[in-house]
């Protein structure tokens, strides 16, 4: 596939979407997470491009599963770095600093582009720190990182089991782009710092 330099194909839906965007990808089905995974599994096919899984264990083991069913041997993009994963344990302030070490590795090994995947759902280990306003600090810190690089974030929301506090603050809040219901969409209700509400 054939993408302009600036730009790369989203997979979960037959869009390009530019480097430096920050999108929400809400799902509920299976079928929903497995159109998720084809945005990192784009970027395992490509020699050029590096990737970056990060969540709970369980949804991290799933992709990694789904991924290896498909016929991926991972263990060389492993080794290479072409794909890092982050676990879920640490405050936003930390994992966005290991994020932003993976970028700099990543553009410092002159990737075309860098395909980040996060999931946010209820696992079996409880949010790390301070729970719901971690996830939104660290949400809010992924746009200003995802400017800096050559990368897309994606983030999926698990919509069986996150609240609606996050779906609403941490989901819809800051994120520029949303995928939902098949499309990709320009968020209206994205709240950037300088938004105000007339009188």
């Amino acid at each position: 596939m054939i993408v302009s330099p600036d730009k790369i194909a989203l997979g979960i839906t037959d869009d390009e979407v530019p480097l430096g965007s920050h999108l929400i990808h809400f799902w509920r089905t299976d079928d929903e997470f497995e159109r998720g995974v084809r945005f990192i599994e784009l970027g395992i096919a490509d020699q050029s491009q590096y990737c970056v899984l990060f969540g709970h264990n369980e949804a991290n083991q799933r992709v990694l599963e789904i991924l290896q069913t498909r016929g991926y041997d991972l263990a060389p993009v492993l080794r290479q770095g072409r794909l890092v994963i982050l676990p879920r344990e640490s405050s936003a302030s930390e994992t966005l600093a290991r994020i932003d070490g993976a970028f700099s590795d990543a553009a410092a090994k002159r990737a075309t582009a860098i395909r980040y995947l996060g999931n946010l759902g209820m696992g079996q280990a409880p949010l790390p720190a301070r729970g719901a306003d971690e996830v939104v600090e660290l949400e809010s810190g992924a746009t200003a990182l995802a400017v800096r690089y050559p990368c897309v974030i994606v983030c999926m929301y698990d919509v069986n089991t996150v609240s609606g506090r996050l779906v609403l603050d941490g989901g819809f809040g800051t994120h520029p782009l949303t995928v939902c219901r098949g499309a990709l969409r320009h968020n209206p209700y994205y709240a950037t710092e300088d938004k105000t509400i007339a009188a």
